[in-house]
């Protein structure tokens, strides 16, 4: 006897029909009564009786009825447990950033994890975005924020856009364009910009060359910075403006205006994990970026 044939005789005995039985079940009715009859004989009882108008318990399938029902009810349960014991199961999930202060997905999703998944350990690892990459496919990271890296074609790996960011100008407090709320794009065609490194923000190059296309100028790069920090000390001492995400505006920076740009520009966060990691603390970590990002409640 198998869990199908107590879930077939429980639609049967449920309708009173092996018609409807079998449309409930999404099978062929042949099958059904194929399968009813194959039970019954094992048991040696007949569980229904059958008439051209009519399908009717007897008594040892009324009986049958409801202990079949408590072993389906059982079967359930059991499922679920293992299922909440896959989401709460001891695991680590290794994560790789690139360290600058624009993760608002990593930094809101760490505390939304460890109240849903306490259970579950995080290590944290500040490396380069190619790195994070291949740490991903040797699996020493379980998953990797890359920043504005542009996904590649790669059959091992999964990449998914996580967040987009209104970008700003940090202007030296004495420029002339810091004096309205907002500042044209075009209007900043031809200043000189300081720009971040690959290692420090990737894909900062590639964003700022397709921003200044849009207003059909090259851009007027006159140093290229390592950190945020030494950026906005460069933009305060007059040597170019510079584009950074809005989240800069919850950095210290004394002597710098920040203002918006008009038409907006985006910036983007971007995670890399691979395909075949089928860790649970994964998978857990994942549903938790995904509520981040969405504004949806965890459901655990």
């Amino acid at each position: 006897m198998e869990l199908r044939h107590l879930r077939y005789f429980v639609a049967v005995a449920d309708e009173l029909s092996f018609t409807r039985g079998a449309e409930k079940l999404r099978i062929a009715q042949p099958s059904l009564t194929r399968q009813i009859r194959d039970l019954e004989e094992e048991l040696g009882t007949r569980l229904l009786d059958r008439t051209k108008k009519k399908v009717t318990l007897t008594r040892e399938g009324e009986f049958f009825l409801d202990g079949a029902k408590r072993l389906l009810g059982l079967s359930a349960e059991m499922v679920k447990s293992v299922h909440e014991l896959d989401r709460t199961i001891n695991d680590t999930v290794n994560i790789g950033y690139v360290p600058n202060p624009f993760h608002r997905v990593l930094s809101a999703s760490l505390p939304a994890f460890e109240k849903a998944f306490p259970d579950v350990s995080i290590n944290l690892f500040g490396m380069p975005s190619a790195e994070q990459i291949h740490a991903v496919k040797d699996g020493k990271l379980d998953v990797g924020f890359i920043g504005l890296l542009d996904p590649v074609k790669d059959s091992e790996l999964e990449f998914l856009l996580v967040g987009s960011y209104k970008g700003v100008v940090l202007l030296p407090r004495g420029s002339s364009f810091a004096k309205g709320r907002g500042v044209r794009l075009k209007d900043l065609g031809r200043t000189f910009l300081v720009a971040l490194s690959e290692k420090c923000y990737p894909g900062y190059r590639r964003w700022l060359d397709a921003t200044c296309q849009r207003i059909g100028v090259q851009p007027k790069i006159v140093e290229v910075l390592e950190s945020d920090t030494a950026l906005i000390q460069a933009v305060r001492s007059g040597h170019g403006i510079a584009f950074l995400p809005e989240q800069i505006r919850d950095v210290a920076h004394d002597n710098i205006v920040i203002r918006a740009v008009t038409p907006p520009v985006l910036f983007s966060s971007t995670i890399v994990w691979k395909k075949t990691n089928s860790s649970a603390g994964l998978k857990a970590y994942l549903e938790t970026v995904t509520s981040v990002r969405t504004g949806k409640p965890l459901v655990t």
